[in-house]
């Protein structure tokens, strides 16, 4: 059996939206987040949030580090 983490998860499907909606995957995923996050599910929120960060282009991702 294999085991798959919630990271890991949000990654796969990440993948999937961006084979199946394209250049539209990352505005659909944020549009789903603010969807539950009016509707008060939280922790689907933050789900649909992570999503969208492995959709947004790496070059406006948030740096974790300055490069020297």
């Amino acid at each position: 059996m294999m085991w798959v983490t919630s990271e890991q998860a949000a990654e796969i499907y990440a993948r999937f939206c961006q084979a199946r909606y394209g250049g539209e995957a990352f505005m659909i995923a944020k549009t789903r987040a603010s969807e539950l996050h009016k509707a008060g599910d939280v922790e689907g929120e933050r789900i649909w949030d992570r999503v969208a960060d492995y959709i947004r282009p790496a070059e406006a991702r948030p740096r974790l580090y300055s490069a020297a």
